[in-house]
């Protein structure tokens, strides 16, 4: 049997020959040794997922009690993972590691896959994977509960269900109740269930909807003046900006664009969305084409990803859609003046507002602007009305001719 401290070596190998610089390197180089320390500890001989997962527990406490940083915790696990998969299968690749995660029976896995299909054909892709981890979670909830088969499942299941949950994610309870009534419909409709538990999923009171704000001209303005384009991080990063201010178009399409969703003969950007999977084409302004051309010829690493914008330090993979659209706004907000705090709406997505509601402030038909967007409905694009508040003013009525008794009022 293979001595751990021999695999450590042979991963460590690996990852010098991965597109990782040297500083990460030696940075999994200690989170090993910390293994290591451990097996040794602990008399582990073989390294494999289970103890992976007993190890990475162990970590996540410390960190829970800050006694190691968030960085050090995922840096830890992936080592942690790295070398269990090449103890137990012999290989490794360099990608995201996607963890072991507690997996349902083959019955309910059966049930939950049905239900995707099903789901495909009524909302957006990007849409399903939230739905699908709550009633997830809800499949969980009924083997727990010994539920051999859904023709078991009743409306008391139900109820203790949503009690539990209301205790853990009360924020989250509109959408739970949607996606709940939604599975159990489905579990009707293809008689897998009898139950009713209408009563315990009465619709809650309407949401507030808090009006986020757009930047103003002089805010974006001041935001791409800010950036270093003599940089390769400023040429990017003023690329990635031009195109959200220019063109509304969310930030994971934006980070996902190929270099083949360009057409610079026609002066055209074609795009699959993410959020509904549809089409959207736009005209690619001159500005918006030179910032992105600049950044290719002159700032793009060397890379076989398909993808325009890449990380800027090894290993050149695109940027993931998770947080960086923010830590780019983030980046600049101070640099130009801009107050930002917690929850204020000044994200990455206020650039998508910002276009929306230049269009309105524009005069443009309201379909037009949905259809820029890439908006499947027209009420989506109706938002942007409420940001124009010169002609909000104009639908305001006169009440001059109604009596007032504060003397403030008149």
């Amino acid at each position: 049997m293979q001595k751990i401290s021999d695999a450590i070596g042979i991963v460590l190998g690996f990852l010098k020959e991965a597109p990782l610089g040297a500083n990460t390197v030696n940075a999994y180089k200690v989170s090993l040794q910390g293994i290591l320390s451990y097996c040794e500890k602990n008399s582990i001989i073989a390294f494999s997922h289970k103890e992976a997962q007993a190890f990475t527990k162990i970590q996540k406490e410390k960190r829970v009690n800050g006694k190691i940083s968030d960085r050090h915790f995922r840096r830890l696990r992936r080592s942690a993972f790295l070398l269990a998969n090449y103890v137990q299968n012999g290989d490794f690749v360099w990608k995201s590691v996607v963890f072991p995660q507690k997996t349902l029976g083959e019955y309910y896995a059966n049930v939950l896959i049905e239900y995707q299909v099903y789901l495909s054909s009524i909302i957006a892709p990007s849409t399903i994977k939230g739905v699908v981890s709550m009633i997830r979670r809800f499949l969980f909830f009924m083997e727990d509960n010994k539920l051999c088969d859904c023709k078991q499942l009743t409306a008391e299941h139900v109820k203790y269900f949503m009690q539990e949950m209301v205790e853990k994610r009360p924020n989250s309870m509109p959408d739970l109740i949607w996606a709940i009534r939604k599975f159990l419909s489905f579990l009707n409709d293809n008689n897998l269930s009898t139950v009713n538990a209408s009563r315990y999923l009465l619709r809650p009171a309407p949401v507030k909807k808090k009006v986020l704000p757009c930047f103003t001209v002089q805010e974006t303005e001041a935001i791409l003046s800010v950036v270093d384009t003599t940089t390769a991080l400023g040429k990017r990063d003023y690329a990635i900006l031009k195109l959200a201010i220019e063109t509304g178009l969310r930030g994971a399409d934006i980070l996902q664009m190929k270099l083949t969703d360009i057409n610079w003969h026609k002066c055209e950007i074609s795009v699959i969305q993410s959020k509904n999977d549809e089409a959207v084409h736009l005209p690619l302004l001159p500005d918006v084409g030179n910032a992105i051309a600049d950044y290719i010829l002159h700032a793009r690493p060397e890379s076989g990803s398909p993808h325009i914008f890449l990380r800027i330090v090894k290993p050149h993979n695109r940027l993931g859609n998770l947080g960086n659209g923010n830590n780019i706004t983030r980046r600049y907000l101070a640099k130009a003046g801009i107050s930002h705090k917690a929850w204020d709406g000044k994200t990455f997505h206020a650039f998508r507002r910002t276009q929306g509601t230049r269009l309105v402030e524009a005069e443009v038909p309201l379909p037009d602007v949905a259809q820029l967007l890439g908006h499947r409905n027209i009420d989506s694009a109706k938002r942007y009305i409420s940001y124009d508040d010169d002609k909000l003013r104009v639908c305001c009525m006169d009440i001059s001719e109604y009596a007032t008794r504060k003397d403030g009022l008149a």
